[in-house]
């Protein structure tokens, strides 16, 4: 096996650095305060980027908390300078056997640094995680529709989740997708969500936030909306986010005469004040685990359009708090686009209605969860079976 196009013997080297720099970090720390461990692939954009970020900050303030990742690129979120992040050695070969070395390095990182708990965002740290043996409690989080996402894998996947000792679940109907004893350690905890400003609303101006791949499916977005601005060219769609399907996309909304009045605009730091302007927030995933950018959409006040994927009627509620549309069909996606734009009072609502359920998924109420999860041996999970 190689690293990095060397041998063996550099991939032990590399792995001696590591841990190297792991063991100086460890001197002069505070051991009498729990040691955390978060493992996500990289830190740089995303979903379960921020949410884990978000729980390292919080969860600094007690305790040492320490980031390991795959990948060493920027950082998108703020970290407290008291938080470390280290970068896991990069090895290569055949897939088992790297998941092997890395879940020993994970192992070997828990002893060091006397970690309590290890928290892992994504099926590939999830599965280190489980594999590493470590001293550590291992809490997996799973941020997705594994059944969409990973239909072939669902075996290995429950396999998984039940050698963990907490699996922390979106939302009910994920978790149900797992037989009992998956759920039996199981937690619900969805996305802490923080905004920097409400919605003003003084445009009609349309906003979708989300990576450019099929599972966002903006392709029926942008169908629905090139019907929807036949009758309505005064309103125009912006898109934040980047990804793969970006020239395809653009390519569509001009064949369908619609280039004009959709907008692609990457991914913005301060998405909050970028948009607070806009009138309609719509996600059109085909599925997702619980999307930040919905709940923080609702917090901000905007009356929401959302794909109805597993999970979302646990916070949409159609037509009481936003509106829900089938995944892949422009036509119901248009017709929900025409009914915001037609009826202001309608609009009113709604953002009202969604900003008192976002309240619900404020951090600092999903944060105070995260101590249980942590500390005890998911006492939560166990209630929601009663």
């Amino acid at each position: 096996m190689t690293v990095n196009g060397q041998n063996d013997r550099t991939n032990e080297f590399l792995t001696g650095d590591a841990l190297d720099i792991i063991r100086a970090s460890a001197c002069g720390e505070d051991f009498s305060l729990p040691g955390i461990l978060i493992l996500c692939p990289s830190f740089y954009g995303g979903g379960a980027e921020r949410v884990a970020c978000r729980l390292a900050s919080f969860l600094a303030e007690r305790n040492r908390v320490y980031l390991l990742c795959l990948r060493n690129e920027r950082e998108t979120y703020p970290l407290p300078g008291s938080v470390r992040l280290f970068v896991m050695p990069a090895y290569s070969g055949d897939w088992e056997e790297v998941d092997r070395l890395r879940a020993d390095f994970i192992r070997k990182t828990e002893e060091i640094l006397q970690i309590r708990a290890a928290v892992s965002f994504l099926f590939s740290m999830n599965r280190i995680n489980v594999l590493s043996g470590g001293p550590a409690k291992v809490v997996c989080c799973e941020r997705n529709d594994p059944a969409l996402r990973d239909l072939l894998r669902m075996p290995q996947i429950g396999e998984l989740y039940r050698k963990a000792d907490c699996v922390v679940f979106q939302s009910a109907a994920v978790r149900d997708l797992f037989d009992e004893t998956v759920r039996e350690h199981a937690v619900i905890l969805p996305n802490p969500v923080e905004v920097s400003c409400l919605r003003t609303g003084g445009t009609h101006w349309i906003v979708n936030i989300g990576r450019l791949v099929p599972q966002k499916d903006q392709e029926t977005l942008i169908r629905a909306f090139a019907a929807f601005y036949r009758t309505h060219p005064d309103y125009r769609l912006s898109l934040y986010g980047d990804g793969e399907l970006e020239p395809e996309l653009r390519e569509l909304a001009s064949s369908l005469g619609a280039g004009d009045a959709v907008s692609f605009e990457g991914t913005v730091s301060g998405i909050h004040p970028a948009i607070a302007d806009a009138e309609i927030f719509v996600l059109s995933s085909l599925y997702e685990g619980l999307p930040n950018a919905l709940l923080e959409c609702m917090m901000m006040g905007f009356p929401c359009i959302s794909t109805r994927f597993r999970g979302a009627d646990e916070v949409i509620r159609d037509g009481e708090n936003g509106l829900l549309t089938e995944p892949g069909d422009p036509d119901r996606l248009a017709e929900a686009l025409t009914r915001l734009a037609d009826e202001p009072e309608l609009r009113e609502r709604l953002g009202k209605s969604a900003m008192e359920t976002a309240e619900a998924y404020r951090a600092g109420n999903v944060l105070e969860r995260w101590k249980d999860v942590i500390r005890s041996d998911c006492p939560e999970g166990k209630q929601e079976q009663q």
